[in-house]
């Protein structure tokens, strides 16, 4: 039970990203429908089944983001990728190089998912994250998780739980802290729909190497 403020006002749920029962929780909250803050590798991201429209929609009002903004998802492996987007030869080479990692490929869509995923582009980013606790939550659920950053739209990456709590107490379900995520540019993004592969943000993974790979692999 979430814990409750002298005006019985709901109060965020927190768990420690050390406590073996937080994928659990976390588990159960999106089974429910919920919407929680997650670690990952680069940021704390805002995470609901991307398969749940009222879920994808609550986090766009939490956020104040505007619609027509795609949101990306992680996936567990890539059975679970090629449920959701056109996998093709090079998206394989680059998954098998720097998944679970720091890499976004962006990629034909082929699951039916709600609009706000994608925002009628018919193309959806997708990545697979090296974090344990994320790893550990995909053996308990089936579905794509959004993973766009925790923050209020526009303003800087919220990267500790003070500053996580102070924003989304009461507007979220739960959040998994993980401390201060460790300084990061995020992940690398690169669209593979395109007649020639482009990356669109240099993030974590350099650029010219993300270049010299697909130049070899193409």
């Amino acid at each position: 039970m979430a814990n409750k403020d002298k005006n019985s006002m709901p109060l965020t749920e927190v768990i420690s990203v050390k406590d073996p029962e937080s994928p659990k929780k976390a588990a159960l909250i999106l089974k429910r429908g919920g919407v929680i803050i997650y670690p990952t590798e680069t940021l704390y991201g805002i995470g609901a089944f991307a398969s749940i429209n009222d879920s994808v929609e609550r986090i766009f009002d939490i956020k104040g983001r505007p619609h027509g903004k795609p949101i990306p998802i992680l996936v567990r492996d890539i059975d679970m990728l090629s449920e959701v987007a056109e996998v093709t030869e090079l998206a394989l080479s680059l998954a098998s190089r720097f998944w679970p990692g720091a890499l976004t490929l962006i990629l034909k869509q082929k699951a039916d998912l709600p609009e706000l995923i994608t925002c009628g582009t018919e193309k959806i980013a997708v990545r697979v994250s090296a974090n344990p606790f994320i790893q550990g939550l995909f053996e308990l659920i089936n579905d794509p998780l959004t993973s766009t950053s925790a923050n209020i739209s526009g303003g800087a990456n919220l990267t500790d739980l003070g500053e996580l709590f102070e924003t989304f107490n009461g507007k979220v379900d739960l959040i998994v802290d993980s401390g201060k995520i460790p300084e990061s540019r995020g992940s690398t993004i690169v669209d593979l729909t395109l007649d020639t592969p482009q990356i669109l943000r240099e993030g974590d993974i350099n650029t010219n190497t993300l270049k010299e790979f697909i130049d070899g692999n193409s």
